[in-house]
């Protein structure tokens, strides 16, 4: 099946972030590379320049990776300060990386297993060109549980993925609100090719998100939230925190305690959900009592 003029450039973007992600190479050291690398589909044997350049700029616009050039004229993937940045910046190189590499390597390829991720897939190329481009976007979404589906325009600010699934951050130009939108519950898109400013200051995704668990947005501000963890289950914690602002505390009772300062999404309450009687939550005391009430349900229900 023939690939989109999209679904190829991006695929050279990630050839191109992988390949000067292994340190300072110069043209010609690309060039020998692109001649034997499978995203090469016309064969080239070398890297054009026009295209080297324009892939440049547009891998900077879109990712946000610099890639700068050496007094030995060896091209290399700028380090950032910002730890923040600096974090995300090497996990997309990360994840840019394992997707060429992969693609290098067909015979790898049964023996590398991903997540699947069922829907939605399909939308993420036109979304992808309006951030770049910032224009907005027409969609018919029904999100679950609904009747029946609607029609409107909105402003796209960032992707996310979540539990396997991905969502969109949007501004309706409505209302001024911001919303997000599971790509698995659109039904159609297309570009309406008008132009939307961005927000001053700090990016919008990054300041709606900072103290949300997952994708659920709620009124209000955080709380802090303590919770203790049997010994087995402590490690996985401490090597996956579950939340940015998650820190080890003071053991309670003699077990690990952790303690976040997050909105009590019922995203946030079904992760903590998931390690059963391992784990007790201690504050706020209507978070215990929601817990507790939800494991005197469970225990009739197996009981009855």
């Amino acid at each position: 099946m023939k690939k989109s003029s999209t679904a190829y450039l991006l695929e050279c973007y990630i050839w191109l972030v992988n390949t000067l992600a292994r340190g300072p190479i110069s043209r010609k050291e690309i060039d020998i590379k692109w001649a034997h690398s499978s995203v090469n589909d016309y064969k080239q044997d070398y890297l054009p320049e026009s295209n080297f350049h324009r892939w440049k700029s547009t891998i900077e616009l879109l990712f946000d990776i610099k890639i700068k050039c050496n007094s030995n004229n060896e091209y290399y993937i700028a380090e950032m300060d910002e730890s923040s940045d600096a974090d995300l910046h090497n996990r997309l190189i990360s994840i840019m990386g394992v997707n060429s590499l992969l693609k290098d390597s067909k015979k790898l390829r049964d023996r590398i297993l991903f997540e699947h991720v069922p829907s939605g897939e399909k939308f993420l190329a036109p979304i992808i060109e309006a951030l770049r481009d910032h224009y907005s976007i027409q969609i018919t979404h029904q999100g679950f549980g609904k009747p029946r589906p609607y029609t409107f325009v909105v402003e796209p600010y960032c992707l996310k993925m979540f539990k396997q699934r991905w969502y969109m951050l949007a501004r309706s130009p409505y209302d001024d609100e911001f919303r997000v939108y599971g790509l698995d519950r659109i039904l159609a898109l297309e570009s309406t090719g008008q132009k939307y400013d961005l927000p001053d200051g700090p990016c919008a995704a990054e300041r709606i998100f900072r103290q949300v668990y997952g994708v659920t947005m709620l009124e209000g501000g955080t709380e802090e939230i303590i919770i203790s963890i049997s010994e087995d289950q402590a490690p996985y914690l401490r090597t996956l925190p579950i939340h940015p602002s998650q820190r080890e505390i003071e053991p309670i009772n003699g077990y690990p305690a952790f303690s976040f300062n997050v909105y009590p999404s019922a995203e946030f309450c079904q992760e903590l959900f998931k390690y059963g009687s391992d784990l007790e939550v201690h504050e706020p005391e209507s978070l215990r009592n929601y817990f507790a009430e939800d494991a005197e349900k469970t225990n009739n229900m197996y009981n009855h």
